[in-house]
């Protein structure tokens, strides 16, 4: 089953070098989209979003090579899906989270030159933190990024903005979830 019902099934491919497909989006129906990310053990991994809680089964068939993974929907998320925006998509932490000390904030991105800011801001605006960090590709595929951040005092609700600003006119390009610390 999808873990803690969050509606993502992550496959790991540690022999892929390269892909043709770096990501897409399915129908109106259970599976909501996918992309596939350099690991950062090296290999590539898939990651695929479901609307709903889900079962799975993943079988490797031969003569040609495959891979068919069957999804049965299951009930409703627990949590939202991992916040899309621009060339980043934020897995961790989710829209409206708990967060705490230390927060980690992990995702993949195609930001230019791989780089990715991270900013936490209190629901007065002012900056409380503000990491820059780099994904591990950028060009062919989604790259992946992990930080861990101390975070100041913040208690009650912030915004925790990750992605990169437009380099012609310093426009912020990413994703933006509100989160909540007790």
């Amino acid at each position: 089953m999808s873990q803690e019902g969050n509606g993502l099934l992550r496959v790991s491919l540690p022999s892929a070098s390269a892909t043709c497909i770096s990501d897409g989006e399915f129908g109106d129906g259970l599976l909501e989209s996918f992309h596939v990310v350099r690991a950062p053990e090296g290999g590539m991994f898939m990651d695929i979003f479901a609307r709903e809680v889900f079962l799975y089964r993943v079988v490797e068939l031969g003569d040609p090579a495959r891979l068919v993974v069957d999804f049965k929907p299951k009930g409703d998320l627990r949590v939202p899906l991992p916040a899309e925006g621009g060339d980043t998509v934020l897995v961790e932490p989710r829209p409206h989270a708990s967060i705490s000390d230390p927060l980690t904030v992990s995702g993949y991105s195609r930001n230019s030159e791989a780089t990715n800011t991270i900013t936490l801001i209190d629901s007065n605006g002012k900056v409380l933190v503000r990491r820059s960090v780099r994904s591990n590709e950028w060009n062919h595929s989604w790259g992946y990024f992990e930080a861990t951040l101390d975070l100041p005092s913040l208690s009650g609700n912030g915004t925790l903005k990750v992605g990169t600003e437009d380099a012609r006119d310093g426009s912020f390009e990413g994703v933006e979830v509100p989160v909540w610390r007790r």
